[in-house]
């Protein structure tokens, strides 16, 4: 997620999961100003004149080349930035990491969220949306 001209103080990211009830995860970049090599949703800076929806949908589709649709909103986090979370099952194209913001990428089950080394929300989000 690096900043780019016309990014505001607001993020999106999207929670997606596949049909094994497994989620989409980004490993940052080990130079990230955020979180250097953690585990995360896809997502990035809303920029200016955009909506979060816009966002999430433009973010996930520049870091994996996904197309999403029908995203739901499922939190919100103030701690550092504001940050607006969604879900999505519905997506589709074939996963081409930005490998200029992400080292890889990764299909983990829900139940293994514990064994990554995940930005804390992203924890959060999957424990309240998958593991209830």
């Amino acid at each position: 997620m690096r900043e780019a001209e016309g990014d505001t103080d607001m993020v999106s990211k999207v929670l997606i999961v596949d049909d094994k009830n497994r989620f989409l995860s980004l490993l940052r970049d080990p130079d990230s100003k955020y979180k250097p090599n953690h585990w995360d949703f896809p997502g990035g800076h809303v920029k200016e004149g955009e909506s979060h929806e816009e966002a999430a949908v433009r973010e996930t589709k520049e870091e994996t080349g996904l197309d999403i649709k029908n995203i739901k909103k499922i939190g919100e986090d103030g701690s550092r930035m504001h940050v607006v979370f969604y879900i999505t099952r519905d997506y589709s194209g074939d996963i081409v990491l930005d490998k200029e913001e992400n080292q890889e990428f990764k299909w983990i089950k829900a139940e293994e969220v514990n064994n990554y080394n995940v930005v804390p929300t992203v924890k959060d989000m999957v424990e309240k949306e998958l593991l209830k």
